[in-house]
């Protein structure tokens, strides 16, 4: 009876072997698959990047020379904003990026990279 039960249910799903999938089954999984993901080299270089210029914009605010440094006046006072900000930003999205763990690979790799850059600015 049960060799009889499967056989029938075999038989009511029309199930070939050698069957060949139907254009909407192939159109179903193609429009299931995940969108391409960003390469990893771009976050790394536009982390690197923004890193590169957020370093530098910390640097000069204690370069007596630079155009944004001390005793600049207004243009310090900008440039020096801009770099706090864009540090502030930087540690936010690096504490946010290793608060969600596997969730956010790209920031992780986007923040990572780019307090990395600020950081070997600052030391240089």
């Amino acid at each position: 009876m049960y060799t009889n039960s499967f056989d029938e249910r075999i038989n009511r799903i029309d199930w070939q072997p050698s069957a060949v999938p139907t254009r909407q089954m192939i159109d179903s999984v193609l429009a299931s698959r995940l969108p391409r993901q960003p390469r990893s080299a771009v976050l790394s270089l536009a982390g690197a990047i923004v890193g590169i210029l957020i370093g530098t914009g910390l640097k000069g605010m204690s370069l007596a020379g630079s155009p944004w440094g001390p005793e600049t006046g207004l243009a310090g006072a900008i440039g020096g904003s801009l770099a706090l900000a864009g540090l502030a930003a930087s540690v936010s999205a690096a504490l946010m990026a290793a608060a969600k763990g596997n969730e956010a690979p790209r920031l992780m790799q986007f923040a990572s990279m780019n307090l990395l850059m600020i950081v070997v600015v600052l030391l240089s």
